[in-house]
């Protein structure tokens, strides 16, 4: 059990807005499967183009998502309500209003309030309206149907104003899902903290593009679909990105974070923890692997604390954020490979790298030159046995 923006919640676990939450019985899956929360489907007053789920799959890397069938606000009220109906799940309403008006967001927020929604997340995020057009024909071809999502999340001042709005119209928590697609994330997390947000939400999202057929005319790999647009990034090529900017949204405000990107294990869910975020918010893992992945998650992290003795998550949330300090204040250690002969397979791995001559392989078996290490520690992430460790010198 831990607190968030007042609200108990079972466990960190949130699905993210997705079309894992854009049906009632994926809801009830969620749940069964241990989640605390979901984020519906992404609604607007009126979605600008009708789509269809088309995705991009890079096998154990990275998706993408250019198209997608999002929720008109009748819909998506009707998802809620039912949601609230059948499920304990504590439920985001995740909204954006494509207009240039701050009502469009009050109505929606409003509507969700009224129908049972325990949070408003502020979707700032979403790049496949808006954003891609921008990214193809430039800032000046932008509709004013083309304003909400990531166009949103990259200003300072609409932001600021919006979450004033959205605070105004609704007594329930305002979280702001920002996107990644600005030069300092920590820059767009203080405008929603001085309009008075009571969280910010960060999961992925990078504009991104597929691979292509180089046989084929350069063609994207997407299925069933014409063409192709700058598309929303997920999965495991997000998580070290996502790790930096949480961790910079934890040190520049006083508003608690939701993070994701990428988390497919206990462990990636309690590292994204340890850089700051008080909840985690999965989705490529469970659309790739089936539900089963959230359950072990959870699962994973109850036993995690039992076995590190916390009796709550409170223990470990921004743990490593004592060790982030600028590059200037960095000190190296000095140090070496060291080899367990026992686990040593003489596979020769350890000597691959081309920019260094420390490991040299004899006999099958590999030889340390200590004053040629340079410290970058590839060869100990190379070795498939975890033959090698790192000796730090005193």
């Amino acid at each position: 059990m831990l607190e968030f923006c007042g609200v108990n919640f079972k466990n960190p676990m949130v699905i993210a807005s997705s079309p894992l939450t854009s049906e009632v019985k994926w809801l009830i899956e969620a749940e069964k499967h241990g989640a605390a929360a979901a984020s519906t489907k992404l609604a607007f007053i009126r979605q600008p183009f009708y789509g269809k789920l088309r995705m991009h799959t890079y096998k154990n890397n990275a998706s993408i998502i250019c198209y997608d069938r999002r929720k008109d606000m009748e819909e998506s009220l009707r998802l809620m309500e039912e949601g609230k109906k059948k499920t304990n799940l504590v439920l985001f309403a995740n909204i954006t209003n494509d207009g240039r008006d701050l009502d469009g967001w009050s109505l929606l927020a409003k509507k969700h309030e009224e129908a049972g929604a325990d949070f408003i997340e502020a979707n700032m995020v979403c790049p496949n309206v808006g954003l891609s057009t921008k990214n193809i024909k430039g800032e000046e071809a932008l509709s004013n149907t083309e304003q909400g999502g990531a166009v949103t999340g990259q200003d300072p001042e609409r932001i600021e104003a919006i979450v004033k709005t959205l605070k105004e119209s609704v007594d329930i928590p305002v979280v702001v899902k920002l996107t990644p697609n600005v030069a300092d994330i920590g820059v767009t997390a203080k405008a929603a903290e001085r309009g008075g947000a009571d969280a910010v939400c960060l999961a992925g999202a990078q504009t991104s593009l597929p691979l292509v057929d180089i046989y084929n005319n350069g063609r994207p790999k997407y299925h069933l679909l014409n063409g192709v647009s700058h598309g929303s990034l997920g999965g495991p090529s997000t998580k070290l990105m996502c790790f930096s900017h949480v961790a910079n949204i934890a040190k520049k405000t006083n508003i608690p974070v939701i993070g994701g990107g990428g988390l497919e294990t206990a462990e990636d869910c309690i590292m994204m923890m340890m850089w700051g975020a008080r909840l985690v918010t999965v989705c490529t893992a469970a659309m790739w692997y089936g539900w089963e992945v959230i359950e072990k998650q959870v699962r994973g992290m109850e036993e995690y604390l039992e076995k590190m003795g916390y009796k709550s998550y409170d223990e470990f949330i921004g743990m490593s954020l004592q060790y982030l300090r600028s590059s200037s204040e960095l000190e190296a250690l000095e140090g070496w490979p060291t080899v367990d002969m026992e686990k040593c397979i003489g596979c020769g791995k350890c000597a691959k790298p081309g920019h260094c001559d420390a490991i040299e392989m004899v006999d099958k078996r590999p030889k340390v030159y200590p004053e040629r290490c340079l410290g970058c520690g590839i060869c100990i992430a190379q070795c498939p046995t975890g033959a090698l460790t790192m000796h730090v010198e005193q």
